[in-house]
C-alpha cells in the first residue's frame, strides 16, 4: 500500500483507534442524504460517458495520496473496518476519505458489498495506487544500501502448470536482487482479468490481445498430451479416442475454469460432450490422479518427460499447443523489468 505518515506515529494511531471504538459508525452506515447521493451515482458507476471520463481525467493529478491509499487498503483487506485497522485510523476517517474521493470525481469507486468490490473507476484508481506504490518502493530501495533496502514487491499471476514446471526456476536469480515475488495462481484463460483490475502488475496468460495500458510479448506454446494408465486406455479406449469413448470415459479437470481438455475434445468430436468428470485442483494431484487411474487428462510435456516410458499410455500422438503471453504494465520499473526479462528468457527457452 502507499506509505503514509500514520504508520509512523503510534501515539496518534492509539488515539485514532480509541476514537474509532467510542465514536465511529459501521463503515456501511450512511445518512439518508448520503445514501441517496451514492445510489444516484451507483446507477451509472459501471459505465463512463465522455463527460464523466473527461472529468475524472482532469482530477487524476490532484487526488490526495491518502485517498488512493485508503481505496487500495480497503480492497486488499476486504472491508472498511479491516482497512482502518491496517492504517491505524478510525473507521469514520477512512469512510470520509472514500466519500471525499467519490465527491471529487463525481463517481462511485466502491460497491458497498461484502467483501467490497471496485467499480470501473475504482479499478482504474487502485491500479494507479499500486503503480505509485511500486515507484515508492523502488525509490526507497535506491536510497538505501543493498543490505538495508527493503524488497520491492512484484505481483504477478501465473497458471499452475507453468508455475510448477519452469517459472519458479526462472525467477530464482531475481529474488536475490532485493525483489519479493507475490504470485497469484489463476487459469491462463482468465488471468488477464487480474491485470485489468490492477490486482497484479504482470501476467502469464493465453490472451493474445494486450490489456489496455500493458505491453505484450509472446513466450511460446506449451505442449500438452492426452494420457492415461495403460489399463484405463485398454478399458475405455480400445478403438482409440472415438466420439463414443470420449463421451463416456471419465475425465480429469483441474477446476471448473480449466478449458484444456474440452479444447482437445472439440478437435475430435466437433460437438460438445459431457463425460463423467473429476476435479483435482493441484498440478501434482492432477497428475497423480491420472497415474492412479481416475481418468484421462492432458499433461504438459515437461511433466510427461518425468514418467517412465511405460508409465502412462499416450492416447494421441498430436499435442495440444497452448500459446502463452507475458503482459505487464507499461511502466518504467527496474524490478518489474528484471522479472519480465527472467520470464521471457525462460519462456523462449522451454516453450515451443
Amino acid at each position: 500500500m502507499i506509505r503514509k505518515s500514520q504508520a509512523r506515529h503510534p501515539a496518534n494511531a492509539t488515539q485514532n483507534r480509541q476514537a474509532s471504538t467510542r465514536h465511529a459508525p459501521s463503515d456501511t452506515k450512511l445518512t439518508a442524504n448520503e445514501f441517496n447521493a451514492i445510489k444516484k451515482l451507483q446507477d451509472t458507476s459501471q459505465t463512463l460517458d465522455d463527460t464523466s471520463a473527461t472529468r475524472i481525467a482532469e482530477q487524476i493529478r490532484t487526488l490526495p495520496l491518502e485517498q488512493l491509499n485508503a481505496l487500495q487498503t480497503i480492497l486488499e483487506t476486504g472491508s472498511f473496518d479491516a482497512a482502518a485497522d491496517e492504517l491505524h485510523i478510525s473507521q469514520s476517517a477512512i469512510s470520509q476519505r472514500i466519500k471525499n474521493l467519490e465527491s471529487q470525481l463525481g463517481h462511485i469507486v466502491l460497491q458497498r458489498s461484502k467483501p467490497v468490490k471496485p467499480t470501473q473507476v475504482g479499478q482504474l484508481l487502485v491500479r494507479l495506487a499500486r503503480q505509485i506504490e511500486l515507484a515508492q518502493d523502488e525509490a526507497i530501495s535506491m536510497l538505501k544500501s543493498e543490505r538495508t533496502a527493503s524488497a520491492v514487491n512484484i505481483r504477478i499471476v501465473v497458471n499452475a502448470d507453468a508455475l510448477e514446471s519452469w517459472v519458479l526456476p526462472a525467477l530464482a536469480p531475481v529474488v536475490h536482487q532485493s525483489i519479493s515475488i507475490d504470485i497469484r495462481r489463476q487459469d491462463e484463460h482468465v488471468s488477464a482479468g487480474l491485470l485489468r483490475s490492477g490486482e497484479v502488475m504482470a501476467a502469464i496468460t493465453a490472451e493474445g490481445r494486450a490489456v489496455q495500458g500493458c505491453s505484450i510479448t509472446k513466450l511460446g506454446s506449451m505442449p500438452y498430451y492426452a494420457v492415461s494408465t495403460a489399463e484405463f486406455a485398454e478399458r475405455w479406449f480400445p478403438s482409440g479416442m472415438t466420439l463414443d469413448a470420449v463421451e463416456h470415459a471419465p475425465l480429469i479437470q483441474y477446476d471448473r475454469e480449466d478449458r484444456m481438455q474440452y479444447l482437445f475434445i472439440r478437435r475430435i468430436t466437433r460437438i460438445k460432450v459431457h463425460p463423467p468428470t473429476h476435479y483435482i485442483p493441484t498440478s501434482v494431484g492432477y497428475n497423480n490422479a491420472i497415474s492412479l487411474g481416475y481418468g484421462w487428462g492432458l499433461i504438459p510435456k515437461a511433466f510427461l518427460d518425468t514418467y517412465p516410458k511405460d508409465g502412462l499410455a499416450l492416447l494421441s500422438p498430436e499435442p495440444l499447443l497452448l500459446p502463452l503471453f507475458w503482459q505487464q504494465w507499461k511502466l518504467s520499473s527496474p524490478a518489474l523489468d528484471a522479472v519480465a526479462e527472467a520470464i521471457i528468457s525462460a519462456g523462449h527457452t522451454v516453450l515451443v
